[in-house]
């Protein structure tokens, strides 16, 4: 079988894609799903810059030589860094709802909307640190230049998958990660922020076609 390794997303856990393993398993896959810095069953840090999540992945992931990855939301952006990063050992990229940040101080953000986030971190507070809410929300609103450059150094097909305007993050942007990707293909499930949970066999259907399509 082959490794796949799925990213969470901010103020949620590695059990939102245990529903996805029998469909990946019959696909050919062996599901990693390990858990962000800040969350329940992640390291805690004393602050949490976007690039720690790299590398704390990166760490955890140490015996997988080459795997496909994927990540929602904020596990879609650290995979991006770690795609970037260690470009060799990663064999298909997907990248479901990910706030794509501003390239410089005149550029948008990627929602301007934060009430959603910081409300789920306040009733989840106590399975995860609310400081890694404060500084990844801090992060991903500040223009990221080393990030766009580096999106460069990806070689992995790069599927990305867009939750459409039911979504609360700026739709728009995905043309510009499109574009700034070596290979790239854009494909939108409109319902929502959480297309893996809210719409599993069409998160599938599409994933299973970029997962074994050849190069």
């Amino acid at each position: 079988m082959k490794d796949l390794v799925c990213l969470h997303a901010a103020a949620s856990g590695p059990a939102t894609w245990d529903p996805l393993r029998p469909g990946l398993a019959e696909l050919g896959f062996r599901l990693h799903t390990p858990a962000l810095p800040g969350h329940r069953g992640g390291e805690r840090l004393q602050s949490y810059p976007l690039t720690s999540f790299r590398d704390e992945v990166l760490r955890s992931l140490d015996g997988l030589a080459r795997f496909t990855l994927a990540g929602h939301s904020l596990g879609a952006f650290v995979a991006s860094t770690v795609a970037a990063e260690q470009p060799d050992r990663i064999e298909r990229l997907v990248l479901e709802e990910m706030p794509v940040p501003p390239r410089d101080a005149g550029d948008l953000p990627p929602s301007r909307r934060r009430t959603a986030l910081r409300a789920l971190a306040f009733l989840r507070r106590k399975q995860f640190d609310p400081a890694m809410t404060r500084d990844v929300l801090a992060g991903l609103r500040a223009p990221q230049p080393e990030w766009w450059t580096g999106l460069a150094s990806i070689t992995a097909p790069t599927l990305i998958l867009a939750g459409g305007p039911r979504s609360h993050l700026d739709q728009s942007r995905y043309a510009l990660l499109e574009q700034a990707l070596p290979e790239a293909k854009t494909v939108t499930i409109g319902v929502g922020h959480r297309i893996h949970s809210r719409a599993p066999d069409r998160w599938l259907s599409a994933v299973a076609e970029w997962l074994w399509y050849p190069r």
